[in-house]
C-alpha cells in the first residue's frame, strides 16, 4: 500500500511542473509589403533586386524545409505567376 501512496504523491507532483511554450519563429522579411508582386511572372521577378534573401519555387521545385523568418519566398503556379508570398 506505500507503494501506491508514493507512486500517487511522485505523480502529483510531476502534474504540477510548469509547461514551457515554444514561441512562434518571428516573421521579419517584410512578405505583407510585398503584395503588389502578386502575379508576376517569374521573369519578371528575376529582375528584382531584393535586399534581403529570398527564394522562388514552382509548383515541383525542390525546396529545403528550414524557417528563415529573414527569407521571402515567392510560389508559383503552374503558368509561373506569383500566388503566394511568405515568409521561411
Amino acid at each position: 500500500m506505500r507503494i501506491y501512496t508514493a507512486l500517487a504523491v511522485c505523480l502529483t507532483l510531476v502534474a504540477c511542473q510548469e509547461v514551457t511554450v515554444a514561441e512562434k519563429p518571428v516573421e521579419s522579411c517584410g512578405a505583407e509589403d510585398m503584395s503588389h508582386l502578386m502575379g508576376l511572372q517569374r521573369a519578371q521577378l528575376e529582375t528584382i533586386a531584393f535586399s534581403q534573401p529570398h527564394r522562388i519555387l514552382g509548383p515541383n521545385d525542390p525546396m529545403t524545409m528550414d524557417f528563415r523568418g529573414d527569407r521571402v519566398n515567392f510560389a508559383l503556379d503552374d503558368r509561373g505567376a506569383v500566388v503566394r508570398i511568405y515568409c521561411g
